[in-house]
């Protein structure tokens, strides 16, 4: 890529912390020097965000929803409309490359069903979005990434959703992305067991010699370099010393506690499987501290680094 790429980057909830880790991300040197911005949001509410210092910026005005409608740290149909409408219009202009990367501020997933939305968060909503058959969820931090086979599902349907097929996809999947998107020539991954000590030969429960067992195997067949199931209680702590570039868990919490502990302020999601790139910081509204001037933008800027690398790679 002989320019620098431009990344979209969507407003979220503008009754959350969006607006805020946006403009103080947008206004730090190494993002200035690594990459073009464009915005899909609402100016009079970013400037307000920005005390009107923004300046030179591209914005996007796709929703009907203006500085007359904010309500911080408020659950609101309107704002859930207006998250939904940056989302839709930032993700046809990267299918139409346009834009080279998106990054997503975070969305409040109550307000976007007040707003008659049917996903329980960005990944389902950009699958759809984008016409893919898959998209799976990864996350990177400074110590290890970690891709979730099942995402947002109630713990009790997991296991009926952990089949051989489907931990495969997201193992090949995995190797691909290290390949193409983060340039390791040789990938060394992980996947954990669904049950205690990864079902201990069948003693805490069948996922493991059923599904995930031959799942690995067949994977080794590939000439992928994959080790597991190993107890998700133990593999962590080995993950964490850097033994492996990315850890496949069967479930979000499992995989997602451990990677919080380590990476809470500077995590990035990334969304995998999709035609176009899409990452964000790897924290929600925050309406807690939302419109008060303390957000961190670690996570955004971190974000927004990721896509323009990825977008640089798949480009080479």
């Amino acid at each position: 890529m002989s320019k620098k790429p431009i990344i979209g980057i969507t407003m979220g909830d503008p009754n959350g912390v969006g607006p805020e880790v946006i403009v103080k991300a947008i206004s730090s040197n190494e993002i200035k020097d690594l990459c073009e911005i464009v915005i899909f949001g609402d100016a009079g509410i970013l400037q307000k965000a920005a005390n009107n210092s923004v300046s030179n910026i591209k914005i996007v005005e796709c929703s009907e929803f203006g500085l007359e409608d904010l309500k911080p740290s408020t659950l609101d149909r309107k704002a859930g409309q207006a998250s939904l409408d940056y989302i839709t219009t930032a993700v046809k202009s990267a299918l139409e490359n346009e834009i080279d990367a998106i990054v997503t501020a975070p969305i409040s997933k109550e307000s976007t069903h007040l707003a008659g939305s049917k996903y329980p968060g960005h990944t389902e909503m950009l699958k759809d979005l984008s016409g893919s058959n898959q998209a799976v969820m990864m996350f990177e931090g400074q110590k290890f990434k970690v891709m979730l086979v099942t995402i947002h599902e109630a713990l009790s349907n997991v296991p009926k959703l952990i089949s051989k097929d489907r931990v495969l996809s997201t193992i090949k999947l995995t190797h691909d992305s290290l390949v193409t998107l983060f340039k390791i020539d040789a990938p060394k991954i992980v996947v954990c067991g669904l049950n205690p000590h990864a079902g201990e030969s069948g003693a805490f429960g069948n996922e493991e010699i059923d599904h995930i067992i031959p799942a690995v195997e067949e994977a080794l067949e590939l000439g992928i370099n994959i080790e597991g199931p190993l107890p998700a209680d133990t593999l962590f702590y080995y993950a964490n010393q850097g033994k492996w570039d990315a850890v496949v868990a069967m479930y979000h919490d499992q995989g997602l506690i451990p990677f919080k502990m380590v990476s809470f302020n500077d995590g990035v999601n990334i969304t995998l499987g999709l035609p176009i790139i899409r990452t964000s910081p790897d924290h929600g509204t925050a309406f807690d501290i939302a419109w008060k001037g303390v957000a961190d933008p670690s996570s955004m800027i971190a974000a927004i680094k990721v896509a323009a690398q990825f977008a640089i790679n798949k480009s080479t």
